[in-house]
């Protein structure tokens, strides 16, 4: 097995990718609101429907990774947000947008319950304060990321005389 701490770096990775994600839709609402017709009320909706499957898988969640695997389960959720988010750059119909959020926001809740439960049981002890640290801070180095590479700038146009 790899060091715990590559490990870290890879659940960071992971989880930047997760917020990455849940930020995506704000990011481009200026451009998805008028290609959808979708109000912001609307843009609202697709936002917070990626955490509405923890409101059932949360508590299930570690169990879930108990009677699978935790690796195997954190793959499963990869995919899941994969999945889920080529489902929304496939289609531009509203029902497929809200499925591919809610697909991609399933497999983000079990990555988040799953990798937390992990590095809990890599850095026991001392170290623990650490690694959380670490890993608490990459969702909002993935946010972060997502305002930078996916809102267009809005450079004031200069007139020439």
């Amino acid at each position: 097995m790899r060091s715990r701490w590559t490990m870290l770096a890879v659940l960071f990775v992971a989880r930047g990718a997760m917020a990455f994600q849940f930020q995506s839709v704000a990011s481009v609402a200026p451009q998805l609101g008028p290609s959808l017709g979708a109000s912001l009320a609307d843009i609202g909706l697709l936002i917070g429907l990626y955490f509405a499957p923890g409101a059932v898988l949360a508590s299930p969640g570690g169990a879930i990774g108990r009677r699978f695997g935790d690796k195997p389960t954190v793959l499963c959720g990869l995919s899941m947000m994969l999945a889920g988010e080529l489902l929304m750059t496939a289609s531009m119909s509203w029902g497929m947008q809200v499925a591919g959020r809610l697909i991609a926001g399933t497999g983000g809740v079990l990555i988040n319950v799953l990798m937390t439960k992990m590095l809990a049981d890599w850095f026991a002890g001392r170290e623990i304060a650490t690694a959380m640290a670490v890993f608490v801070n990459s969702w909002p180095v993935g946010i972060a990321i997502s305002l930078m590479l996916l809102r267009r700038s809005k450079r004031p146009s200069v007139s020439t005389p």
